[in-house]
């Protein structure tokens, strides 16, 4: 059986005041935010970098792409960072509630907030497209023209044409946020958030349900993942890690508190933050 073991947390001066919402890894660097309107920077040790007011409200989701820094705010504002010297590069105004989330189909990192508008930016933050799904995103993910977008509950699939409201819907299904996708593989939790389902990531099969994983005791709150290595984390404050090729789980580790975030490295390093402000790192091995 694989073993998932804590490593390291952050001491209580350097976590966050407030709690945690999201983690990233880009390179050999760590980001989170969180509801003090920080983000903090780390190394893969979690040795901390710097820390920095990126809002003035809370910060809901960083995300890295090249030598760019993303972050988005319940103050409807995008901020656009360098991501060796952290300065300010650009704000970004034009959404009209919360900025959730983040994610890129590798070309356009896209926005989504809690009025249902996703938009598309260029890496240096230069507005493209936009999409009006209609539905507050919680969760999100793209692969090529594909645009997958969550709400607490159920998962929208749409094809976008590049062009401002050009989109034809793809597929819905019953499930929740948070979402986890790789190329071939759909994961996030059911109506109930306690099992997870495992889709195919093909529309040509229309996602069909591969599995589903079943064992936590209480409703997931994060999920993440590299290759076949899933991580998921909830209300009982354990990690949990997950072989989607034999669909069992095969480790698991408590951890500070409930999460909010989870990054899985290709090495087996994991990284979780969360509520009260914890950030902490864990090693998963065989």
């Amino acid at each position: 059986m694989s073993k998932l073991e804590m490593v390291k947390q952050s001491p209580d001066e350097e976590k966050h005041t407030a709690d945690a919402e999201g983690i990233r890894v880009e390179g050999d660097k760590v980001f989170s935010c969180g509801d003090d309107g920080k983000v903090k920077v780390f190394d893969r040790d979690l040795k901390l970098i710097k820390d920095f007011t990126a809002h003035d409200y809370a910060v809901y989701d960083v995300f890295a792409f090249g030598d760019t820094l993303f972050t988005g705010s319940i103050d409807t504002k995008i901020k656009v960072w360098d991501i060796n010297t952290f300065e300010l590069k650009k704000t970004i105004e034009g959404h009209e509630e919360a900025v959730r989330k983040f994610c890129t189909d590798g070309k356009l990192i896209y926005a989504g907030d809690e009025k249902g508008l996703v938009r598309g930016y260029t890496p240096a933050g230069d507005s493209t497209v936009s999409y009006n799904v209609v539905e507050e995103v919680w969760s999100m993910y793209a692969k090529e023209d594909l645009l997958y977008t969550v709400r607490d509950r159920g998962i929208t699939i749409t094809q976008v044409k590049g062009e401002d409201n050009k989109y034809f819907h793809v597929q819905s299904l019953e499930g929740r946020a948070p979402i986890h996708a790789t190329n071939d593989l759909l994961v996030f939790p059911d109506t109930s958030g306690l099992s997870l389902e495992v889709r195919e990531n093909n529309k040509a099969s229309h996602f069909a349900l591969k599995g589903q994983l079943k064992g936590p005791e209480m409703i997931i709150t994060a999920v993440g993942g590299h290759g076949t290595m899933l991580v998921t984390g909830g209300w009982d404050a354990e990690l949990r890690l997950w072989d989607l090729t034999t669909m069992k789980e095969t480790g698991r580790c408590s951890i500070p508190g409930v999460p909010n975030g989870i990054a899985v490295c290709e090495n087996g390093d994991v990284y979780a933050a969360g509520v009260d402000g914890f950030v902490c790192k864990l090693k998963a091995s065989t």
